[in-house]
């Protein structure tokens, strides 16, 4: 008699696209765009700060300091054009379309005999931050024929 054992799995989390989906996903792209940009200036401010201080103290650090600082803005600037370029992106989602959101794990029970595929592909579906379903995905692209 063989006896079951628990395992971890991963589970997709997918979103029901809606007009408040999409409102409240552009609000915080939105908001982490101000955040960014108010980010981007106090780093302004903050080089021309630190180069007055330097030109008294010591001139030939500023050149490293300036180049730490510009790359730290960089890093800014390119997660803006990331959000710049999802915001864009939202618009575009149609209605009803279900998009991944991530992955969580949970637990299963398994069994000699159990299908394998059953147990690994579990998706949860969210619309409103309401759970809608609890699904398991098709597999009819991964079969191989046999």
């Amino acid at each position: 008699m063989s006896e079951g054992l628990t395992v971890k799995r991963s589970v997709v989390v997918k979103v029901k696209v809606t007009e408040k989906f999409k409102n409240q996903m552009a609000a915080e792209i939105q908001e982490t765009v101000r955040r960014l940009d108010a980010e981007l200036h106090q780093l302004d401010f903050q080089i021309k700060r630190l180069v007055t201080e330097l030109e008294k103290k010591n001139p030939a650090g500023i050149p490293a300091a300036k180049k730490q600082m510009e790359a730290e803005k960089q890093k800014r600037s390119q997660a803006k054009s990331k959000l710049t370029e999802q915001l864009r992106n939202i618009g575009k989602m149609a209605i009803g379309a279900e998009v991944v959101q991530g992955t969580m794990e949970s637990i299963a029970e398994i069994n000699v005999g159990d299908d394998w595929r059953d147990i690994m592909s579990i998706e949860i579906i969210i619309c409103d931050n309401k759970i809608i379903e609890i699904r398991r995905r098709s597999n009819s692209s991964d079969d191989t024929g046999n």
